[in-house]
């Protein structure tokens, strides 16, 4: 029996990263993914130990449902999830919206190219729906450096921190 989940679809993954990409600024490639689990996951936000700036978060992530339910181990399915989301940014970096450059760097950052109307008006859509809960994500979060003591990474635990340099 086939079962079908967004974490594990390839043009699902696309439209997410967009999403995560069009958040500003320049990101580190883990964090970006970091974000694309949360975005996908928004109920395992309440799992991360949140600054306190960001502790109401956790009533809004309670809240939050997955119409494909959160993943029975967190770690695993991050994981799982590498290698779709690899391929999703180099697509993305393929038709000019992030910078391929940077991307081979180890960071996305979006180009001036606009998103076409229509998928532009779908990420805005999917973004409003998932409200306040995308906003968390996507500015809270991305707020939060990767590395180091505090960092995104010793925060979620989905990622090995204990040997980076902050």
């Amino acid at each position: 029996m086939l079962i079908y989940h967004p974490a594990f679809d390839a043009y699902h993954c696309v439209f997410r990263m967009l999403a995560v990409a069009e958040g500003g600024g320049e990101l580190e490639v883990d964090k970006a993914r970091l974000l694309d689990f949360y975005l996908l996951f928004p109920a395992a936000v309440a799992l991360i130990r949140l600054p306190a700036n960001l502790r109401d978060g956790r009533k809004f992530a309670k809240a939050a449902t997955n119409l494909y339910h959160d993943p029975l181990n967190p770690f695993v399915t991050f994981r799982d999830m590498r290698h779709i989301q690899e391929a999703a940014l180099k697509c993305i970096a393929g038709s000019g919206l992030i910078d391929v450059g940077r991307l081979d760097a180890g960071f996305v950052r979006r180009t001036d190219t606009d998103i076409p109307g229509q998928l532009r008006d779908k990420v805005d859509e999917f973004l409003e729906v998932r409200q306040p809960i995308a906003d968390i994500v996507l500015k809270g979060l991305a707020a939060i450096p990767l590395r180091g003591p505090d960092g995104l990474k010793h925060r979620t635990e989905l990622m090995e921190y204990k040997y980076d340099v902050a």
